[in-house]
């Protein structure tokens, strides 16, 4: 710069004065250049080589700029002129390194910029006017990394693991939840005729108890035991009890009773027991306690016949309930409502009063009101031979009768077969199934007599003595026979009856297997109304009987219709029922071929002695 010409002329001054003003100007573009140009080498501000660093500092003049220990140059050092120069300048760097370093260490938690001269760099944690930053620039980022991916894991994976549970336990049904008595199957036993144990010529309650497992496959859950107590000349005059509080000893010991209680639950199954009503309460005051009762003996005493029955069968025997037999004799007396409201309260809300249909409609007044608020059953004999026209009217009656009136009355209890009627197959010709698909189909608990599955005829009415047409009330206890194959099982002849006047059809018992578990299934069948603002709807309809086929429909809120169609003749009937229904699945039949097809009612033909159940299209 020092070899410029001089001016020799006029001129000279000027040029001289321009020369020097450019001296100038380059000398203040080179305050940053270096003579001798190195290597370029960058250092990233956060790295452990440049713990020891000198940093750039700036001051409160924004004029001035104090590059660490390093002495700025002045605008007498020359320069290449190339502008890689500054780039390799070794200074230059340096400015970089601490520029960029203040662009990622000085900004304070609110974003503002720290200005000022930096006092140490340690493990990465850079001190900008004795500020630190935060703590967590210092964690451990990798481990918390991990952690979080297995929380969140495992979080995904136990929300999976809860849908998959809430699915495979959700019900595959949604039926209600009914006391034990309410809609299911009885089983009515009577012990003398069921099954001998001993070969002593009686039936007996260890043969019951070899035998529970027959009645829960079949679909029983509750065991009626008709008269098991003394008599005059047990079974033959089985009605005529001598003692309501001992076991006749030809069918078993109180011992015998304990173990069929005990096996009857351990099935979750039900026992209950046919009671004959022989006194009322007449004691005053009367103490209501069963417990206070039992604990005072001089007080057991006193009390009549049948409140120490109820006390001894239901409260010390542990039996679930009681038919409550003749009870009609007693309606019109005075201590009638007082002595079974002290009976239920005795028993309990969990056992239960059974009563025949005599006893409904022979109380009056006060009577009936407390008939219609103890009992939970009433007993319904539903009578075949009289057509299919008294039919209609027989199960009308009932339905649309006072057991229909409050919510809280008894349910009903059908049977088509029981100790004091015809046996089914006597009666009925060819009939058998189609009753109990009938009795099936009906709202309420339902009752089936031992054999009846099978189609047990009665005895021969005088095949074991003279005078056996003096008693009647026997005619219909044949021997129950279990097994075709099994020879030891076909119910041997009884000393004391005959043999069945019908051979058993082994092959109806799957037929009702079927028929029972579809009613069970079925909540439209077994429920006994519409429970709407206080009143019992019902949900029964009698559509049709013309000739011998009944048509009987079943519905219930949100649920399939249920049809009923039966034939009791015995010819094939064509008819069109198009008009009441369009078609729909066969979940029942006395024909189990049938089960699962599709029907349609315009013009079907129902074979003779047959019955449909039918769920209707939504």
């Amino acid at each position: 710069m020092n070899d410029l010409p001089e001016a020799s002329d006029s001129n000279g001054t000027t040029e001289l004065e321009t020369l020097e003003y450019l001296r100038g100007v380059k000398s203040s573009t080179c305050l940053l250049l270096t003579p001798s140009p190195t290597t370029l080498d960058f250092k990233h501000p956060l790295s452990e080589e440049m713990g020891d660093s000198a940093f750039l500092a700036l001051n409160d003049d924004t004029k001035s700029i104090n590059i660490g220990n390093s002495e700025a140059s002045a605008g007498d050092s020359s320069s290449s002129g190339d502008s890689n120069s500054v780039a390799q300048d070794p200074v230059s760097a340096q400015l970089i390194n601490n520029i960029s370093m203040l662009d990622y260490q000085t900004l304070s938690k609110n974003g503002d910029i720290i200005l000022g001269q930096p006092e140490s760099k340690l493990n990465g944690s850079l001190s900008v006017n004795n500020r630190k930053l935060p703590n967590f620039v210092k964690w451990n980022w990798p481990l918390i990394r991990n952690i979080i991916l297995w929380i969140v894991l495992s979080a995904l994976i136990a929300c999976l693991a809860a849908i998959v549970t809430m699915v495979v336990t959700i019900p595959k049904t949604c039926n209600p939840n009914l006391p034990w008595h309410q809609g299911k199957v009885f089983y009515e036993v009577f012990p003398a005729s069921f099954k001998d144990s001993n070969n002593d010529g009686f039936g007996d309650i260890k043969g019951l108890i070899k035998k529970l497992d027959y009645i829960k496959e079949l679909g029983g859950s509750i065991i009626r035991l008709n008269y098991i107590f003394e008599s005059h000349d047990y079974p033959v005059h089985f009605y005529n009890t001598t003692n309501s509080l001992k076991i006749d000893r030809s069918i078993g010991v109180l011992k015998d009773f304990q173990d069929l209680v005990l096996a009857v639950h351990k099935l979750n199954m039900h026992i209950i027991l046919d009671v004959p009503v022989s006194s009322l309460i007449v004691i005053e005051p009367f103490p209501i306690s069963n417990q206070s009762i039992l604990a005072n003996n001089e007080t057991t005493s006193d009390l009549d016949i049948t409140t120490k029955s109820i006390l001894f069968w239901v409260c010390e025997q542990n039996v679930d309930g009681l038919y409550l037999k003749n009870l009609e004799m007693f309606t019109a007396d005075d201590n009638f409502g007082k002595s079974l409201q002290i009976w239920k309260e005795l028993i309990g809300s969990d056992k239960i009063f059974m009563a025949s249909e005599a006893a409904l409609l022979k109380a009056k007044g006060s009577s009936l009101t407390v008939l219609l608020n103890r009992i939970d059953l009433i007993d319904i004999h539903i009578d075949l031979n009289n057509g299919v026209k008294r039919l209609k009217d027989r199960i009308e009656s009932v339905t649309s009768g006072i057991l229909w009136e409050k919510p809280h009355y008894p349910w009903v209890h059908w049977n088509v077969g029981n100790i004091n009627s015809q046996r089914i197959s006597s009666k009925t010709t060819n009939n058998t199934l189609a009753s109990i698909a009938l009795e099936m189909v009906l709202p309420g608990a339902v009752g089936i007599f031992y054999g009846d599955e099978i189609a047990l005829g009665s005895l021969e009415r005088y095949g074991i003595e003279s005078d056996f047409h003096e008693h009647e009330h026997v005619h219909n206890l044949a021997t129950m026979s279990f097994t075709e194959n099994d020879k030891t099982d076909t119910g041997a002849i009884l000393p004391w009856n005959h043999e069945s006047i019908k051979k058993p059809r082994y092959e109806y018992l799957n037929i009702i297997k079927q028929l029972i578990q579809m009613r069970l299934n079925t909540p439209t069948i077994y429920l006994r109304g519409i429970y709407k603002e206080g009143n019992v709807l019902k949900n029964i309809d009698v559509r049709k009987t013309v000739d011998n086929l009944v048509v009987i429909e079943r519905w219930f809120p949100r649920r399939n219709t249920c049809v009923f169609v039966c034939n009791f003749g015995n010819q094939a009937i064509t008819t069109d029922l198009s008009s009441m229904f369009y078609g729909g699945v066969v979940v029942g039949a006395t024909n189990s071929s049938l089960v699962g097809t599709l029907v349609y009612f315009d013009k079907v033909t129902f074979s003779p002695n047959s019955a449909l159940i039918i769920k209707l299209e939504k």
